[in-house]
């Protein structure tokens, strides 16, 4: 690929993180290129798996664990919506070329979409963490604890054991006692009962020291155990501060008692003896009161909870995020801890929030041409026998024809938007006077009458490009001009050659810009007018340009001041003989 020529991807693909590009071909997902540290992770050393299917050197078919099914998603979800997708640990285990045998495997990717370039199709760069050894030592932490609930059965019967040992040397010494004061009676059982209390000392003292090995043998065991647990606890705190999501554990009643590292870098530090005052002081007054409602009703029945609210982090500012809680039960079945944790989803709402306002613009824009239209031919019907009709008419077959267009060019744009969002916006160059295509753009404004159109620079000049699409750049930068300029105002637009571009620029002396909104003038669906009350469109007309202009090679930018108008410009290479 074109793209590991480059050489400060190869150096970021080149590294110990292991990593592998897919092509974006739904839903097969060729496998393009991959480093040395994915062989190592997928247990594919020796083996050239480049050009085949995902799916065929990863079947998810033989696969176990819930990765068969979340893993096409996320992949497919990447190159539908073009952004970066994240998947928290899943199971998917795959076939090892060392072993030659089926590995249980767990995984965390990072899939980062790469839109196509003239050189290049589009790929997913999908960085790929083996985390198997963390769940494995996750669930020898639980299993440690089990084994540590035997032990303290076994703690038990030996407690019982101790117990009938001492019984037994209590009653031996009231056998003892008896027998000193036979003693006294008679000689001859004295001699007998001398032989019998020998013995019975030696039984004694070997039960002695089966004690004291057994002391020895349950404070071995209890140093072991208390190791284990230390160990657990290292391990589960290491697995905290390593995954993504920021963690939190609170007792049976709510009190918080950890908070993990990514908590403490998102919101600062919480001090866990402030309980929830010092908690809740981090959410959004909007939703605290919600928050803390379903929180109450959690503790109360012991329900898990998963929730969408705001935090507020260290700069102030107010995140998205998608709590889950879920409680753990100690082995009488009461509920001992309460585990949560905290997912950033900012992204994901403002992208949302984005579409439904697009949609509202897009509504009212559609709308309003074609009410008018409507209204228009509603009059020519009405008119059409009427005796002046040929003065009404024309009018409104005029108004209904720059309603129609209007209606088009909305149209047009979404169109256009849409093909460079699927890389189908191909481009038909050819060699063309620049001053020709300008020149027809400025005829209509000119016709119009209300404003005068100022062309000057090297006329001469030609490019190796795609008139049409120029053409449309050229319309929309002086339509721009003459919708932000008062009448008869005039509007230049300026040629000039240099050592390998030629640059055009298009100037009013309209309102101006604000300094701050220009660095998003060329965003998808930008408006400058935030109200959407003085000026019509759907924010692409720009976005459209700058797109067209890049495919070209070329560079685009804007230059404003308040109450002093805006010069829009584009530059196109000289010698560019390729084609599109």
């Amino acid at each position: 690929m074109d793209l590991l020529k480059d050489s400060l991807f190869k150096a970021l693909f080149d590294t110990a993180v292991p990593r592998v590009i897919l092509k974006a071909n739904v839903p097969y997902f060729t496998i393009l290129d991959y480093n040395e540290a994915y062989e190592l992770a997928t247990h594919h050393t020796g083996t050239d798996i480049r050009g085949k299917s995902l799916w065929e050197v990863f079947d998810p078919g033989v696969a176990v664990g819930e990765g068969a099914t979340v893993l096409p998603n996320a992949l497919t979800r990447a190159v539908v919506n073009r952004e970066t997708v994240y998947m928290p640990p899943f199971h998917y285990d795959i076939f090892s070329d060392t072993t030659g045998r089926m590995e249980t495997s767990w995984w965390e990717l990072e899939i980062v979409y790469i839109a196509a370039t003239d050189k290049n199709p589009a790929c997913l760069l999908t960085t790929t963490y083996n985390i198997t050894d963390k769940i494995i030592s996750k669930q020898s932490m639980n299993e440690g604890l089990l084994r540590e609930l035997d032990m303290g059965k076994e703690l038990a019967v030996i407690n019982e054991e101790l117990s009938a040992a001492n019984e037994e040397l209590a009653s031996a010494n009231e056998e003892i006692t008896v027998s000193n004061e036979e003693l006294n009676a008679s000689n001859e059982e004295l001699a007998m009962l001398n032989d019998e209390l020998g013995m019975m000392n030696a039984e004694l003292m070997h039960t002695q020291l089966n004690l004291q090995s057994l002391y020895k043998e349950l404070e071995q065991r209890v140093e072991e155990r208390t190791r284990e647990l230390a160990e657990s606890e290292l391990q589960f705190r290491q697995l905290a501060e390593s995954i993504i999501q920021m963690v939190w554990i609170t007792d049976e009643k709510g009190i918080p008692l950890y908070y993990n590292q990514r908590w403490s870098d998102f919101a600062g530090h919480l001090d866990p003896e402030h309980g929830e005052e010092d908690w809740y002081r981090v959410f959004h007054p909007d939703d605290a009161d919600r928050v803390r409602k379903v929180w109450l009703h959690s503790l109360e029945t012991g329900e898990p909870y998963e929730l969408e609210y705001r935090l507020k982090n260290l700069r102030g500012e107010y995140i998205w995020i998608l709590g889950r809680a879920a409680p753990y039960y100690d082995k009488d079945g009461n509920i001992s801890r309460w585990f949560g944790t905290c997912t950033d989803i900012h992204e994901m709402k403002m992208a949302e929030a984005k579409k439904d306002d697009f949609i509202s613009i897009a509504s009212h824009e559609l709308k309003t041409p074609v009410t008018s239209l409507k209204a228009s031919l509603q009059l020519l019907n009405k008119y059409k026998n009427a005796d002046d009709e040929k003065k009404i008419i024309p009018a409104l077959v005029d108004q209904a024809c720059r309603s129609s267009d209007r209606v088009s060019r909305l149209i047009d744009d979404l169109l256009n938007v849409s093909k460079l969002n699927q890389g189908q916006l191909h481009l038909n160059k050819k060699c063309f006077r620049l001053a020709d295509i300008i020149e027809e753009c400025c005829r209509y404004v000119q016709l119009a009458g209300e404003h005068r159109i100022v062309i000057s620079g090297n006329k001469d000049v030609e490019v190796y490009a795609d008139a049409g699409r120029i053409d449309q750049v050229l319309v929309n930068l002086i339509n721009n001009a003459v919708k932000y300029s008062a009448a008869d105002q005039e509007i230049r637009v300026h040629i000039e050659k240099k050592e390998h571009t030629v640059q055009v620029s298009v100037t009013d002396l309209g309102q101006g810009i604000p300094q701050a909104k220009l660095p998003h003038l060329f965003d998808r669906y930008y408006k400058v007018d935030e109200k959407g009350t003085q000026y019509s469109g759907l924010g692409l007309g720009l976005y459209i340009s700058a797109e067209i202009i890049r495919r070209h090679d070329g560079e685009i930018g804007v230059i404003s001041e308040l109450e002093r108008g805006s010069t829009f410009w584009f530059a196109l290479p000289l010698q560019n003989t390729g084609t599109q």
